[in-house]
Parts: C-alpha cells; sequence; structure tokens
C-alpha cells in the first residue's frame, strides 16, 4: 500500500474530528466498533492503519493497552505527539498491514477504522490481521461503506482532484466485508445514513435520521462494520 498520507493530510484528518460533521460522524461510528469490540481494561489491542492515534488514544484512557500502526510517518508522529501530552502509553509503529511486525496470536482484539478501504486486496490484509489475533479474540474493522453516499461522496472527490487520497479507496458492501472476514460467527452492521451534505449544525435532526434508518435495517450506511472471533484452541487427549 502507497503511502499517501504527507503531512499537510494530517494536520485536515485531526481538524476534521473538531468540526460538527467529524465529531458526530466519530459518535457513530465509534458506538457500532465499540459494540462489537467491548473494550476491556487492560485487553492487548492492535489497531490497524492507526492514522494520527483518534481510536487508538481513546481505547488506551479507556484502559486497554494499545499498539498502533500505520504506513504514513507524519500521521504517526503526530499520534506519538498526542499520546506523550496525555502521558498515555500507546506504542506505535510504521508498519504495512501485508507485514505485520508481530508473532502470531500476539493481540486479545485487532481494530481498524476507516483504513483498510486503501488496500487492493481486503481478504489478503485480514487474513495476516486475523494472525495476529489470539485464539479467543475478536476481529472489528470498519469500513467507508461502497454504494453509499458516502463513498458517491468521495468518489466525486477523487473525479474532480487528482491530489485526492480517494483515488486509491476501494469502498466494499457490508455484504463483501462480511465475506472477507476470516474466522467465526461473522456478524456486520451499517451505519451512518446521514448523506455528508447534510445541515450536522442541527444535531438532533441528523440523529433522528440516523436513528429511523437504522430501525429499517438498511445496508447501504455509509459506514460499516464487522466482527468475528478467533476460535479458542481445543484441548488434545493428552493435554
Amino acid at each position: 500500500m502507497p503511502d499517501i498520507f504527507d503531512d499537510q493530510i494530517a494536520n485536515e484528518y485531526d481538524f476534521w474530528y473538531k468540526t460538527p460533521k467529524g465529531r458526530l460522524v466519530d459518535k457513530i461510528e465509534k458506538e457500532v466498533m465499540y459494540k462489537f469490540l467491548k473494550p476491556q481494561p487492560d485487553m492487548e489491542i492492535l489497531d490497524i492503519g492507526c492514522g494520527t492515534g483518534n481510536l487508538s488514544l481513546e481505547l488506551a484512557r479507556l484502559g486497554a493497552m494499545v499498539t498502533g500502526v500505520d504506513i504514513s510517518e507524519p500521521m504517526l508522529a503526530e499520534a506519538r505527539q498526542k499520546a506523550l501530552r496525555e502521558k498515555l502509553d500507546v506504542k506505535f509503529y510504521k508498519a504495512d498491514v501485508h507485514n505485520l511486525p508481530f508473532d502470531d496470536e500476539t493481540f486479545d482484539a485487532v481494530v481498524s477504522l476507516s483504513a483498510l478501504e486503501f488496500v487492493s486486496d481486503l481478504s489478503e490484509a485480514l487474513k495476516e490481521a486475523y494472525r495476529v489475533l489470539k485464539p479467543g479474540g475478536r476481529m472489528v474493522i470498519g469500513l467507508i461503506g461502497g454504494g453509499s453516499a458516502w463513498s458517491r461522496y468521495y468518489e466525486k472527490k477523487a473525479k474532480k482532484d487528482p491530489e485526492s487520497v480517494f483515488r486509491h479507496a476501494h469502498f466494499r458492501t457490508l455484504d463483501e466485508l462480511i465475506a472477507a472476514m476470516p474466522g467465526k460467527n461473522v456478524q456486520g452492521k451499517a451505519v451512518l445514513f446521514i448523506p455528508p451534505d447534510f445541515n450536522f449544525e442541527d444535531r438532533e435532526k441528523a440523529l433522528e435520521l440516523e436513528r429511523e434508518a437504522q430501525r429499517q435495517g438498511r445496508k447501504d450506511g455509509g459506514f460499516i462494520c464487522a466482527v468475528s472471533f478467533k476460535p479458542k484452541k481445543e484441548l488434545s487427549e493428552n493435554e
């Protein structure tokens, strides 16, 4: 995967989360991620495509033992600075999801939030992530949903701007994400039905729209999330 995130994008990335749109989108995405992840204190979690540490630092605040990996050194530099300011013990490494620098069965959970859109072969990337997951652990993957108002928005941006990072993105549907997940008991959900051009200043109206779409069980959300579980090893007769 190419290093497509420079210093300017790292700065813009953090600024977006401070806007009304960014805050509400982050809330909606995190709710479904946490529902599947069920983070606990001292849980060892790997955050793939951690960016500037948004999810990694939040999980560390909850008491988890977090390791973040990303291919972008500017993103990682910002993440390290934020962890230092908050005195959070999060380890950040430059690494590619296709070749993670960890032993088999290292982490209790593996997460990725809006990062694996930028891999061409999702199944292969998820197999490598699954490799480092402990038996009994869970993997939670969140992506921009294909066939949604949000993916169409980013596709239009990519066509207009040859420098857009979304020229490298692959948008999958919820069914495609579920099919790519290794492991057992795969579950998935689509959220973020508020279109990107909505007035996010009207938070209550936005949340009302979101709740109604989720009640309908729609799959065409702007954010899709799936969880799978690595079975615990069965003891042999001699153990």
